[in-house]
């Protein structure tokens, strides 16, 4: 055999060999790529799912909540075909249809400033997603605009109720700074409020009453009648003995 036929029948099959490995090392990672794709679809999907569990918690608007489910079902299928795996499980949005149509009531407050972080997280996370379910034609435009509208009313009551509640519980504990601080937040939610709502100036003027009342004159028969009166008051009283002379070191010194 010729020394050209003997670097052919070498170099032939190794050529075949090389090609099949790079057929196959493409193959590997075009499927690498697809299942880093649908992975991201799905944590997508995860988000949307997590925020509307929250969202059936705190609201009530069903229709909105079988419109998100809808587009998380979506989602969810287009991760899995993308995926190409037809041994995972889909994505089953039966427990989900049930609880909404079990229609149970919501919680109306939320208890501290980290709930409410959460809330504006969770809201956010839903109104991103409603113009991406009109291209879908989910929902149409106008309804669009409507989920859009609640969400955003829903979200600023939910933070001012909760303020206010914080508020009240802080002024009850006669603690009037705190007391103060919250009705400002509610104060400064409602005001910077992007919506109108024949109720905003209402609101605003009920909380500036609250707010008022930490800081009223002592009633006619000379006890305090607020929480701020009172803890100065307090004060006042620890300072001095029954002869009203003061119990202030500092005080008597700077005097003689």
């Amino acid at each position: 055999m010729s020394t050209i036929g003997i670097v052919m029948s070498v170099a032939i099959p190794l050529s075949l060999i090389m090609l099949v490995a790079v057929i196959y090392n493409r193959r590997l990672q075009s499927r690498q790529t697809a299942r880093n794709q649908a992975r991201l679809v799905s944590q997508k999907a995860d988000d949307i799912l997590e925020a509307l569990e929250y969202l059936m918690v705190v609201d009530d608007h069903r229709e909105l909540q079988r419109a998100v489910l809808e587009r998380v079902t979506e989602i969810y299928a287009r991760a899995h075909k993308m995926a190409g795996d037809r041994s995972a499980n889909m994505f089953d949005p039966e427990p989900y249809i049930e609880k909404i149509a079990a229609n149970p009531p919501c919680r109306k407050v939320l208890k501290s400033d980290r709930e409410i972080k959460l809330g504006r997280r969770h809201f956010s996370t839903i109104l991103k997603t409603l113009m991406p379910m009109v291209k879908q034609k989910i929902i149409s435009e106008a309804v669009m605009l409507d989920y859009r509208r609640h969400l955003k009313m829903a979200l600023m009551e939910r933070q001012v109720d909760s303020y206010i509640a914080q508020g009240d519980a802080a002024a009850g504990r006669s603690d009037p700074v705190s007391a103060s601080s919250f009705y400002k937040a509610a104060r400064k939610v409602l005001i910077e409020f992007d919506l109108q709502f024949p109720e905003k100036n209402e609101r605003v003027k009920q909380i500036a009453e609250k707010t008022a009342a930490l800081y009223k004159n002592d009633s006619e028969d000379g006890e305090p009648t607020d929480a701020l009166s009172k803890a100065l008051s307090l004060e006042d009283t620890d300072k001095t003995n029954e002869f009203g002379i003061s119990t202030d070191p500092d005080a008597q010194k700077k005097r003689y």
